[in-house]
């Protein structure tokens, strides 16, 4: 038996075959006929809503002379709009002396979309579907699609959610932070460049996670950080709750947190540490398996004073075959040590695997792009994913304070 891939890629293909295979059983036509039937009644509600709408605001039905109308009625003009169940041909009626102002609740003046149509089209690329992939998609699911140009503007109704973002206040229950960069590619001055988004990611009272603010730099630099850090700091996480900031060994982000918080214990993240042991093991095939083991079992002791114990005699077993390795593993070790102090929460601050899952789903989200045309096109691609994911995770948590799309004027009938 065939089997069926129904992906996100693949799901516009497989529907043609599920459409031929109900050919093959005879009910295509019946099913396809139903289609365009439900198409019909959804046009003509439309249609209907448009000429009651006109004449409860003209005060006159058509054809009728009533004393208190407003105005007069001139022919109609067409126009397409694409919603969710396809396009639909209007007809929308001429005023004729233009004495009212005429507003329909379906769609603004020159609106040719439901702003639905177009928030699924923003949600269909922040969940990982190309430009160019989501007009297949809703060319074979509704029948009509917009150009990639559209599509790439459609993104920029992200702005005005991304500056209340950064500007929002932020409440003061944070107990961890978690600092991490993802590293991507920029156009800047018709060059790519490397470019690094600064994230952080707060560990609430409660154990709930949520990336609280990012910045796209030029590096992992103290200044950088400290300007990233400082902004939070400025709107309300003065870091009362404070106990434990983790992050790799980039000397740029441990400079800034002992100038912002300096109160707050720095956790250097295990697992970077145990690669870069692992990265400078000269005999890798001999000496590699009995390392990591022993590696393992010192940041599993039960305490603090057990891993240090473990430490020293792991150094001194090993200090004559990997000299190197073990003078890499001994810069900083006891930086590493600091989660021990906080064992009920070992599990979150440890390492910054927690925050590198988060940036793990922007990073397979925001590959489909290859890089980036401009600064403000990364902070808008990146604002919309993490905003998407937050709200999968935590549907309670960003939209208390971040409005993605800006909400229509008048309240649609459908």
């Amino acid at each position: 038996m065939r089997s069926v891939n129904f992906s996100n890629d693949n799901l516009a293909v497989q529907w043609q075959y599920v459409k031929r295979n109900l050919g093959e059983f005879g009910i295509s036509y019946q099913f396809n006929d139903f289609e365009l039937q439900a198409h019909d009644v959804i046009q003509k509600l439309i249609q209907s809503c448009v000429n009651e709408e006109f004449a409860l605001q003209v005060k006159a039905g058509r054809y009728e002379h009533a004393p208190n109308r407003l105005d007069e009625r001139q022919g109609t003009y067409e126009r397409n709009l694409t919603t969710t169940f396809g396009t639909s041909k209007i007809l929308v009626p001429r005023i004729r002396f233009k004495k009212v102002k005429i507003h329909y609740s379906l769609f603004e003046k020159y609106q040719r979309r439901q702003k639905k149509f177009d928030k699924m089209i923003v949600l269909a690329m922040l969940l990982g579907l190309s430009v160019r992939k989501q007009r297949r998609f809703f060319k074979s699911f509704i029948g009509d699609a917009v150009s990639h140009t559209t599509a790439s503007k459609l993104i920029r109704t992200l702005e005005e959610g991304l500056q209340g973002y950064r500007t929002r206040p932020i409440e003061d229950k944070y107990k961890y932070l978690l600092l991490d960069g993802l590293w991507v590619k920029v156009k800047d001055a018709g060059k790519l460049k490397e470019k690094v988004i600064l994230f952080i990611l707060g560990v609430t009272l409660d154990n709930k996670k949520e990336i609280i603010a990012f910045k796209l730099a030029g590096g992992e630099t103290e200044e950088e950080v400290t300007a990233l850090l400082n902004d939070i700091y400025r709107r309300g996480l003065e870091g009362k709750q404070l106990k434990l900031i983790a992050s790799d060994g980039a000397k740029g982000i441990r400079s800034a947190i002992n100038m912002v918080y300096p109160y707050a214990k720095w956790q250097l993240c295990y697992v970077h540490k145990i690669r870069n042991l692992n990265k400078h093991i000269r005999h890798k095939i001999n000496n590699r398996p009995g390392i990591m083991r022993q590696i393992r079992a010192i940041y599993k002791s039960k305490n603090k004073q057990q891993a240090i114990e473990r430490f020293d005699k792991f150094c001194a077993f090993w200090q004559e075959y990997e000299p190197y390795a073990i003078k890499c593993f001994k810069d900083g070790f006891y930086d590493t040590l600091h989660y021990f102090e906080f064992m009920e929460d070992k599990n979150l601050i440890s390492s910054t695997n927690h925050i590198e899952r988060e940036l793990e789903e922007v990073r397979r989200r925001i590959k489909i792009q290859g890089y980036f045309k401009s600064d403000r096109s990364a902070n808008l691609w990146v604002y919309g994913i993490i905003s998407q994911v937050m709200q999968e995770q935590q549907p309670d948590v960003l939209p208390r304070h971040v409005t993605i799309f800006r909400e229509p004027k008048y309240e649609s009938v459908q």
